[in-house]
């Protein structure tokens, strides 16, 4: 079964949200975007730009086929943004494994190492982003406007959630360039990996007609195969929009080697 860090795809990402099997841009099968959709992706990514703060949760599950055997595990979390507070928490959870990250402006807090560790303190660490980008580009709606920039996308139509009528857009990112998005900190790499190396990577995202925002984002991602053990992963997230207050890990130190040990 994949790590919980290895999922952690559009957490970036997405993280988050975001492939195939042209891989790393040999040949490109995508289809163009269609005049519709790129209308909607850019209303949903104006939208997005400014909204001063929202919640989610994550749901979906992961299964996993080989050798005549398949083993299936749910995905679960929840997560916060604050553009006045500059603060962003995602918690989210595969099987028994989780993992937090939060945001306080540029500076990210990871769990450290031994913290999963039952005798060892819950201590979560600094590292510093890069200075080139918003602050907001490393959050899960920041990533997707980031996302917009070399995907396709296409109208499919209308849908609900939680009985609001929405419009639904399918994205299909170009893999080749993921690298763009990823946090470009030690961590992200593997993450990075997984989703350039995937046969299918795809987000379909729910779009409140009257706001623009996402109501959900689902992303699905497929590799394997052909000898090796198939994996196919369906990740949901859904949004609620109006104030909140994202909690701080409730202890910090300011680089990894001052994190604790058994």
């Amino acid at each position: 079964m994949p790590s919980t860090k290895q999922s952690l795809a559009i957490l970036g990402i997405v993280t988050a949200l975001l492939g195939g099997a042209y891989v790393a841009g040999i040949f490109d099968s995508r289809p163009p975007s269609d005049p519709t959709a790129e209308r909607l992706a850019h209303q949903a990514a104006n939208a997005t730009a400014e909204v001063p703060a929202y919640s989610f949760t994550v749901g979906g599950s992961v299964t996993v086929e080989g050798g005549g055997d398949e083993k299936q595990a749910s995905y679960w979390g929840h997560g916060g943004f604050n553009r006045s507070e500059r603060r962003y928490r995602i918690e989210i959870g595969l099987a028994d494994d989780r993992e937090t990250r939060f945001l306080q402006g540029r500076t990210r807090y990871t769990p450290c190492p031994y913290s999963r560790y039952v005798n060892v303190a819950n201590v979560s660490y600094a590292t510093e982003l890069p200075q080139n980008r918003s602050w907001t580009t490393y959050t899960i709606l920041g990533g997707q406007r980031q996302l917009f920039e070399f995907a396709r996308v296409y109208d499919r139509g209308t849908s609900t959630v939680g009985g609001e009528a929405v419009r639904v857009v399918e994205v299909v990112p170009d893999q080749s360039k993921l690298a763009s998005v990823s946090l470009s900190v030690s961590g992200e790499g593997d993450v990075e990996q997984l989703n350039r190396n995937a046969d299918e990577l795809r987000a379909m995202l729910y779009l409140s007609p009257e706001t623009h925002l996402p109501r959900r984002v689902v992303v699905h991602r497929e590799r394997g195969g052909f000898g090796r053990p198939s994996i196919e992963e369906r990740i949901v997230y859904d949004f609620t929009y109006g104030p909140n207050s994202v909690e701080r890990p409730p202890r910090t130190v300011d680089n990894e080697s001052a994190c604790p040990t058994p």
